[in-house]
């Protein structure tokens, strides 16, 4: 069960969203339900699994929504493995940027920080190769990102149509193709993207409504994680090319282990984020930005976490900030508390909607 606060009056509506969404709204309730099944036969090396995700918004309608994070059969073995159906693949080892996960479409509805994600209908295969994985996944049917009710909280403003590049449009077969392996104390991954982008492109037309255009790209990355004892130096670099347009983009950071014990962990995290198209960059959330923050683990509390986390932006002086807290109380029973405040520039125009939704979220956890 969730209970969000805002603690700003926004900005007056254009035109009211529903009888179930007042202008203002301070305050949103929701509850959640995900379960995880997963029933397994040895004698034929079949695993099956379904993790349906619904939650259901007292005010919100498009937050109202039913997906399936999985639901997907699986053949395991020790030299490989095959699945097909509804899948999870999360790409990178960065904490704030997700420069190269790209698989799976976000929903935002879930939170501002994108951790979320849809499942993705995929037929995916993995072969292990002396102590290395070679993933191959064929991905058919975008799906749109999930988003709260245009002018509603945490919305991108107005909901325009989406128009396809590439024969099939939204049915055109995607690919992505992952190579890891671990050396010593370094883990790398390299991997590649051709398909349909996971974050479309507003594009103006000279009659009508704007429409969001989504492109076709080929993206090449690397993401590196190199545990040193007490600092973990991490490393996301990306090549994109869309059209005759390239991009290159990376993320640097590190993470250090300033206090290790039995009842207590504390870990110090930076990350430096850098696009080379600078402010004029299309996904321009992170395109020369920095973040600090420190992860607490109370060891004792059932491993209970607490996140708290600051990102400035070079280019438009914008700033936000979170606080993210999940106490296990028992192994059924958890309490999450989730602050996010935002100062965002008008011309930073990926974030600058959010800057009347700084909130405090208040989520009771029963895991069955």
């Amino acid at each position: 069960m969730e209970q969000r606060i805002f603690l700003d009056r926004p900005d007056p509506l254009t035109q009211p969203i529903g009888n179930s969404y007042p202008y203002p709204v301070y305050h949103q309730v929701s509850v959640a339900l995900s379960p995880h099944v997963e029933a397994s036969s040895q004698r034929n090396n079949m695993v099956y699994t379904a993790h349906p995700f619904l939650r259901f918004d007292e005010r919100d309608s498009e937050r109202t929504h039913v997906d399936f994070r999985e639901l997907k059969a699986a053949v395991v073995t020790k030299k490989w493995q095959a699945s097909i159906g509804f899948d999870q693949v999360h790409w990178g080892v960065m904490e704030n940027h997700h420069l190269v996960d790209i698989v799976n479409q976000t929903d935002y509805n879930e939170s501002p920080n994108g951790d979320d994600k849809l499942g993705q209908p995929m037929f995916r295969l993995g072969v292990n190769i002396k102590d290395a994985l070679l993933e191959a996944m064929i991905l058919i049917g975008y799906r749109e990102p999930s988003t709260p009710t245009p002018g509603a909280r945490f919305s991108f403003g107005v909901d325009y149509r989406y128009e396809y590049e590439g024969w099939g449009e939204e049915y055109h077969p995607d690919l992505a193709l992952r190579y890891s392996k671990k050396v010593r104390n370094i883990d790398v991954g390299v991997g590649y993207f051709g398909g349909h982008s996971r974050t479309p492109e507003l594009v103006t037309q000279a009659v009508g409504d704007p429409v969001w255009k989504v492109n076709l790209i080929d993206q090449l990355s690397v993401d590196v994680k190199a545990d040193l004892n007490r600092i973990e130096l991490k490393a996301e670099i990306l090549y994109k090319v869309v059209g005759d347009q390239s991009t290159r983009a990376m993320v640097l950071g590190s993470e250090f282990k300033l206090i290790q014990n039995q009842n207590i962990s504390v870990n110090l995290l930076a990350e430096y984020s850098w696009d080379e198209h600078g402010k004029n960059a299309f996904d321009n959330s992170f395109q020369n930005d920095i973040f600090a923050g420190v992860r607490f683990t109370l060891n004792g509390l059932n491993d209970s976490e607490i996140l708290i986390g600051h990102n400035y932006d070079f280019d438009f002086g914008s700033q936000h900030g979170s606080v993210q807290a999940k106490v296990n109380v028992t192994k059924a029973l958890s309490v999450g508390v989730e602050g996010w405040w935002f100062n965002v520039s008008d011309d930073d125009y990926a974030n600058k909607a959010f800057n009347d939704d700084n909130m405090i979220q208040l989520t009771g956890y029963y895991n069955f």
